[in-house]
């Protein structure tokens, strides 16, 4: 695209000048050895301002620099500024700067820089590029040097050859093998690409289908099948062997642009399963017909012996949580964020069992059939009438925002043991350990005060939870991992965690079991 010129000057006539040319003779002696040719961009000559160009034929390397030195003399009785730029359809990035300027007293000459930078990519055209430079003076805005160029980009090569799709192993059932190779000119110039591959064993032969030769413009790119085929397999072996074989992307020259070596394996026609079979029928084969008496028998035993009962084995630890305890209510908690560090904690009532039983399950049983009220319509409080269990609790508040209740009885339980008193060091308050900062941000938005009032702690919680996972799902992480991830290590701190390419395998740990222990506590909750 052609470089904008500057700013737009006003017009006004500029005073005689120094000296006397006649017919712009003396400007025509001074570029006639640097005379553009007749497809270059003319040029224009001025008797006030008078530029020159050592010479009018550049190259350069994409990715290099090239100066281009202008100078200017000021031929008139005022000083005049010189403001120097190159125009014609180049882009703007090969543009160190966008201009030069500098001011000239009367009479003075000075040199000035140009520094062109073609980048190194498919997009900088190699070839010739008609430019001129151009000078202006802001203090003589009808004059103006334009003196033509031609900008070569030198061409450089670079052809980008992988192996996709590699399929499964060879066999006897299966000789052919089909993959796919991706071609892409990464270079600034056409490409006349041929391809060969060819294989360490005379046992397969490896070839294109298609047509071996291609051309491909700056920034093509092309898929092209490629056919290997297993003449000969192993008779017998334990394993399988690897089979390499190698593509080779040439030049028209010979050039060698690109190379890849691939392996595949070869199974052989007889293996371990196969030689196992083979032995296990030769000894069936040689047994006396008594022992295959015998042996059938003991077959019938075994299949009529009953499997040992699962109640023998040692059962695996689960998480056994409180559920259908009733809620602490929010009288018996106002007083807690006012209680010191050392004031005896709430214990529950020793009589009533803290796990009835059906609420010992194992992971993955289940679990017992339980009735569970309904949600009522409105629910941003607890139902009047009765007292609400933790399991009704959290079935109503994870109706509200779309989110699983398990996973949020599960969060109270690893935060702070179904505590609503909580208070941790760092402030963290009640059953969801909610921050204080998070507290004042989201309380008046579901109209909640106590932060140590079990229903409207995990509301607060449960709404933050909501805008984590809107948040992270934005950024392309819908994941419920990430959404605890985030409540327990900050949105702004995992934000600029995955900003830097981080995942879940580089996770610090700490966090990462957090998420892992809340879904697989979560999973054992029937």
């Amino acid at each position: 695209m052609p470089v904008a010129p500057p700013d737009s000057l006003s017009l006004e006539c500029g005073e005689p000048p120094v000296q006397e040319f006649d017919e712009l003779s003396g400007v025509d002696a001074i570029s006639s050895e640097n005379a553009p040719h007749a497809w270059e961009i003319p040029d224009r000559l001025d008797e006030v301002l008078i530029a020159t160009l050592p010479a009018r034929r550049w190259e350069v390397e994409p990715g290099d620099v090239v100066a281009l030195p202008v100078t200017v003399f000021n031929n008139s009785r005022r000083k005049l500024s010189a403001r120097v730029y190159v125009e014609g359809w180049l882009d703007e990035r090969w543009m160190v700067e966008p201009y030069v300027q500098a001011s000239l007293e009367p009479g003075e000459r000075i040199t000035l820089e140009l520094n062109l930078s073609p980048p190194r990519h498919a997009g900088t055209e190699a070839g010739d590029h008609p430019l001129a430079v151009v000078v202006r003076s802001p203090e003589e805005p009808l004059r103006m040097v334009r003196l033509g160029f031609t900008l070569r980009v030198l061409p450089f090569k670079r052809l980008a050859l992988e192996v996709r799709g590699m399929p499964g192993p060879a066999a006897w059932w299966r000789r052919a093998l089909d993959v796919s190779v991706r071609l892409s000119n990464q270079g600034n110039c056409p490409l006349t690409v041929r391809l060969e591959g060819w294989t360490t064993t005379l046992a397969a032969s490896l070839r294109l289908p298609g047509s071996e030769t291609f051309i491909l413009p700056p920034g093509g790119r092309l898929h092209a099948p490629l056919r290997l085929t297993v003449h000969r397999l192993p008779w017998i072996g334990l394993h399988s062997r690897e089979l390499l074989f190698t593509v080779r992307a040439c030049s028209d020259e010979g050039e060698t642009l690109a190379q890849v070596r691939r392996s595949v394996e070869v199974h052989p026609i007889l293996g371990l399963w196969q030689l196992a079979a083979i032995g296990a029928l030769g000894t069936v084969a040689a047994a006396s017909a008594l022992l295959l008496v015998v042996v059938s028998v003991l077959l019938m035993r075994y299949a009529a012996t009953p499997s040992p009962a699962v109640a023998g084995e040692p059962a695996p630890a689960v998480i056994v949580v409180a559920l259908n305890q009733p809620l602490a209510s929010a009288a018996a908690s106002s007083s807690a964020p006012a209680r010191s560090a050392d004031a005896p904690r709430l214990q529950p009532d020793s009589s009533a069992p803290l796990v009835l039983p059906d609420q010992v399950t194992a992971p993955g049983s289940g679990g017992p059939v339980r009735a569970l009220a309904a949600p009522s319509t409105d629910v941003s409080a607890p139902p009047p009438g009765g007292p609400m269990t933790y399991a009704q609790m959290f079935q109503t508040i994870a109706a509200q925002y779309d989110l699983d209740w398990r996973i949020l009885a599960a969060q109270a339980y690893v935060e702070s043991g179904f505590d609503s008193l909580a208070l941790s060091s760092a402030g963290a308050m009640g059953l969801m350990q909610v921050l204080p900062t998070t507290w004042r941000e989201w309380a008046p938005v579901v109209g909640v005060n106590d932060p140590f009032d079990s229903y409207s702690n995990v509301q607060v919680a449960a709404i933050y939870l909501d805008y984590l996972r809107t948040q992270l799902a934005r950024q392309g992480r819908p994941e419920k991992e990430w959404m605890l991830v985030a409540y327990h290590w900050g949105i702004d701190r995992l934000s600029a965690f995955l900003a830097e390419g981080g995942d879940w395998q580089t996770l610090p740990e700490l966090h990462r079991r957090y998420a892992e222990d809340i879904l697989r506590i979560a999973r054992t909750l029937p």
